[in-house]
């Protein structure tokens, strides 16, 4: 492996557009760190190979052509590898389901590219690396093509944008419908709580790498990401953790609970002490928590499995976030390919018990989701791993631009309060989508 350190290197939104106008790019990005996350952005283009047919264990049979060795190890959390995607519907792979949402997208359950040549960006020092194994080609000649990237400027691209006008696939009172029939499940004890969402489309002219920019300063996340595939463009804010995987040990940060922020430092903390204090949504984390701890239990050394930060507060420029972490030691016969599947997709954004929860999702959410609420994230050479929860996600394809909302339905859940909650978690995408298009 060769790492070399870049002096004096391009500012992040920079190397962004320098990688993001490659041949079938990606990044993984760090536009808000908050209390150790996000530390890191990484950047790629040209993989030597892609990995489309699932399932996973398709991936790890090409990963197996890339062996790294034991020194191979860095300070840098990724040092190359497959990066990409799971869409939501892969877990129909991992979980027998009803077939009856209508799949109008076109979306693979899932797409990996194997990048041999990335950029780290730490944003802490500010300090740069680029990294190379030799695996197809010298890792000097790949790290000269890196560099020389660097060396050319980074226009903005400059492509009219224009935004039609959104289009919901769900309206208020069949979202009240749902959040009624979702109650109806619970009281007969089918389930404890289900994630309901709803989407909207517009036609949307424009740059996709671009509209990632502008997404990236609107609402900034520690675990953002822009994907083109070739076929569409994937651009996600996510602020929630998946998996991270470590040597072997596991970490996934559930969140349940959101409120909006008002710019009124006080009436902020108002919000802060509401969510504190909300026995629904303090109930909705916990059910959660016992969800991802049963998962993780299917894959850890006896044990190993503990909840820690339990309702810790998050701050995003929009809304505050409620979430926990759970940790745990990857048992020695199992790797990181069934620790993704054997939490896959999170219970943050399915329920509990969660296929029981997909079910009904099946049956109320009328379009499939896509890569909305799967993960996109990075395995390295090495196996280490780190994933995000796709959330305040859009799919850019052919011209249209979906996006997506929900929250966590249990019992004493409002038919309003949850369609506000859609509401105000679509609000920075929109607003800045339409700022983005008026410039």
């Amino acid at each position: 492996m060769k790492v070399k350190e870049i002096l004096n290197p391009p500012p992040l939104e920079s190397l962004i557009r320098i990688f993001g106008q490659q041949h079938l790019p990606f990044v993984l990005d760090s536009s808000q760190s908050n209390d150790g996350l996000g530390e890191w952005s990484f950047l790629g283009a040209e993989p030597i190979e892609t990995v489309e047919a699932a399932p996973l264990a398709t991936l790890r049979e090409a990963m197996r052509a890339f062996p790294v060795s034991a020194e191979a190890t860095s300070e840098i959390p990724f040092i190359g590898g497959a990066v990409g995607y799971l869409a939501y519907d892969y877990g129909r792979r991992i979980e027998q389901l009803p077939t009856r949402a209508v799949d109008d997208r076109g979306i693979p359950d899932m797409h990996f590219g194997i990048y041999d040549g990335v950029a780290a960006y730490h944003h802490a020092s500010g300090k740069l690396y680029l990294i190379a194994h030799g695996f197809r080609e010298p890792a000097d000649a790949i790290i000269r093509r890196l560099s020389s990237w660097l060396e050319r400027p980074a226009p903005r691209i400059p492509t009219p944008m224009s935004l039609g006008e959104w289009e919901w696939n769900v309206s208020k009172a069949a979202f009240a419908d749902a959040v009624d029939r979702v109650r109806e499940y619970i009281a007969r004890g089918d389930v404890y709580q289900v994630n309901l969402s709803r989407r909207a489309r517009c036609t949307f002219s424009g740059s996709g790498l671009e509209l990632y920019m502008a997404l990236r300063q609107g609402n900034p996340a520690p675990y953002a990401a822009y994907l083109s595939t070739g076929a569409f463009e994937l651009i996600s804010t996510s602020p929630e953790q998946f998996l991270r995987k470590t040597g072997r040990e596991l970490v996934t940060r559930p969140i349940k609970g959101t409120r909006p922020r008002s710019g009124d430092p006080r009436q902020d903390r108002l919000r802060e002490q509401e969510l504190r204090c909300s026995l629904k949504d303090r109930a909705e984390l916990l059910m959660i928590v016992d969800l991802e701890r049963n998962d993780l239990g299917r894959v850890a050394e006896f044990g190993s499995v503990r909840v820690e930060g339990l309702y810790q507060l998050e701050h995003y420029k929009s809304v505050i976030h409620q979430t926990a972490q759970v940790r745990a030691t990857l048992a020695s016969t199992k790797d990181v390919y069934d620790a993704l599947e054997a939490l896959f997709p999170g219970g943050s954004i399915t329920g509990a018990p969660k296929v029981r929860a997909m079910e009904i999702i099946e049956e109320l959410e009328p379009t499939r989701r896509g890569a909305y609420c799967g993960s996109v994230g990075y395995i390295g050479f090495n196996q280490d791993a780190e994933f995000n929860i796709a959330i305040r996600s859009l799919h850019f394809k052919a011209g249209l631009l979906d996006y997506q909302v929900g929250g966590g339905i249990v019992w004493d859940s409002q038919a309003e309060s949850e369609f506000q909650e859609t509401v105000d978690k679509a609000r920075a995408i929109c607003e800045t989508l339409e700022s983005l298009c008026r410039r």
